[in-house]
């Protein structure tokens, strides 16, 4: 995990028994001073980030908007549950605002994690790399 984390250009920001966070760059300086060589590559600059709907996964990393919606991330850990201003530019079909949306994915995803640490007893287990890779707007 260590590894994979800085390949990706995650810090480690705090490990307490069973939960790590990872905080993500909040600029592109980590992602092109990288070896070439080192997986995953950085995306095509013609890739669009925010066509999400109908269009094949690459494993490459998304440079982070250097203007526009998204160059301005909120400090830490603020951005943690605010939604990104970079959401605004994401099309998709939705009768509910997008910032709504977020905010109800994120109580939902809060509610799941303590219900599992809960139900399954993970306090007193000894995890590691418990990752929502199915979260809608970004893990």
């Amino acid at each position: 995990m260590d590894d994979l984390t800085s390949r990706i250009c995650w810090q480690l920001v705090n490990k307490e028994g069973y939960i790590a966070i990872w905080q993500k760059p909040f600029n592109n300086s980590c992602y092109m001073g990288r070896n070439s060589e080192v997986q995953p590559h950085v995306c095509d600059s013609e890739d669009q980030p925010n066509t999400v709907w109908y269009v094949s996964q690459k494993a490459c990393i998304t440079r982070l908007p250097e203007n526009g919606y998204g160059a301005n991330v909120s400090s830490w850990p603020a951005r943690l549950h605010e939604p990104p201003q970079r959401l605004q530019e994401v099309d998709m079909d939705a009768y509910t605002a997008k910032n709504e949306i977020f905010e109800a994915e994120s109580q939902y995803w809060n509610e799941t994690v303590e219900s599992f640490i809960r139900i399954f007893r993970w306090q007193t287990l000894n995890l590691r790399n418990v990752m929502d890779m199915r979260a809608g707007f970004g893990g």
